[in-house]
């Protein structure tokens, strides 16, 4: 019985710091959610749902749909990052790397085009 006490007494508290701290995290995602367009170019990023884990649904227009093969959202250093990979014709494993900028409401980053073999500097801002 007392060792009962002491792991209740040392398992509960850890289920409610986790509990926060998935809140938290909820909510932070929950920031990504919504149309995004590139300003340079009118394409169109659009988050759906940002789950606990990260994964993105996510969809891409440009202006036609493009298949995006995987999204997904991570918390470093208090920055949110995402990831967003596009496989489709013409875009065979391009993706985007990007910090979400709470200052001023942008997703910013670098899109990776893999048919030119080049990065480029850009940002998405919400519509």
């Amino acid at each position: 019985m007392k060792y009962l006490i002491i792991f209740a007494l040392l398992f509960f508290p850890l289920i409610f710091i986790h509990n926060a701290q998935s809140q938290s995290l909820i909510e932070d995602y929950e920031k990504l959610r919504g149309n995004w367009v590139r300003p340079d170019g009118g394409y169109t990023l659009v988050i759906k749902n940002v789950r606990f884990d990260g994964s993105i649904e996510a969809y891409y227009l440009n202006p036609n749909s493009i298949n995006v093969s995987e999204a997904r959202a991570t918390m470093e250093s208090g920055k949110i990052n995402v990831f967003v990979e596009l496989r489709d014709t013409g875009y065979p494993g391009s993706y985007y790397t990007l910090t979400y900028d709470k200052d001023t409401e942008r997703l910013v980053g670098v899109y990776h085009h893999m048919v030119l073999n080049k990065k480029f500097d850009i940002y998405f801002v919400r519509e």
